[in-house]
C-alpha cells in the first residue's frame, strides 16, 4: 500500500538517491553522460538537501512510501508564475512503481495543495520533448502543450522541452 506524506529533511538523501536515478534511466541523450555518470549524485545531493534544509515558502514536497521505502515524490512552488500558475518541478517514480498509479496519486496531492493554496487553479510543468513516455503520461492525465522552448538543463546543456499546462488541477482530482 502506497502512503502519501510532507516531505522532511531526514528524507534529503532518499529523495536526491531516486531523483538521480530517474535522471540517468530517463534523460540519456538530455544530459551529458560525464554528468549523468559522474556529477548527477551529488549534484541532486546538495540540490535536495538545500530545498529540504531551506524550503521556499512555495514549495510543497510530497514523498510516496512503500513498505517503509520511498518510491516516488513530487514538489511543487505554488504561484511560480502569473500566467501558468503553479509549478510542478519534480515528478519522480521508482522504475518498479511506474504505472502503478503512484505518479497520478502525487499530481493529486499536488493539485490539493493548489486548490487550497494558490492564487488560481492552473499547473503548469516543463517536459524534454525526447521524454515521450511522460509525455504520454501528461497526455492521458489532461495535459496541454503550451509551447516549445530551449532549456539550459543542469549540466549547462540545452534540450528541447514542453511547457505542459493544467487549466484547472480540480480535473487531475475528480
Amino acid at each position: 500500500m502506497t502512503e502519501l506524506r510532507i516531505a522532511q529533511l531526514s528524507d534529503a538523501a532518499a529523495i536526491a538517491h531516486l531523483h538521480a536515478k530517474s535522471w540517468q534511466q530517463t534523460y540519456r541523450g538530455i544530459f551529458s553522460d560525464h554528468f549523468l555518470d559522474n556529477e548527477v549524485e551529488d549534484e541532486r545531493a546538495q540540490a535536495w538537501h538545500q530545498r529540504l534544509a531551506f524550503p521556499d515558502a512555495r514549495q510543497r514536497v510530497t514523498v510516496a512510501e512503500a513498505d517503509g521505502r520511498l518510491i516516488g515524490f513530487a514538489c511543487i512552488l505554488l504561484d511560480e508564475d502569473t500566467t501558468f500558475g503553479t509549478l510542478l518541478d519534480n515528478l519522480h517514480v521508482a522504475e518498479a512503481y511506474r504505472n502503478t498509479g503512484v505518479g497520478k496519486q502525487l499530481m493529486q496531492r499536488a493539485a490539493g495543495y493548489i486548490l487550497q493554496e494558490a492564487r488560481n487553479s492552473k499547473m503548469y510543468l516543463w517536459v524534454y520533448v525526447k521524454n515521450t513516455n511522460a509525455i504520454k503520461v501528461y497526455d492521458r492525465v489532461g495535459g496541454k502543450n503550451a509551447e516549445t522552448v530551449e532549456k539550459v538543463n543542469e549540466d549547462g546543456n540545452t534540450a528541447p522541452a514542453h511547457r505542459y499546462v493544467w487549466q484547472d488541477v480540480e480535473n487531475l482530482i475528480s
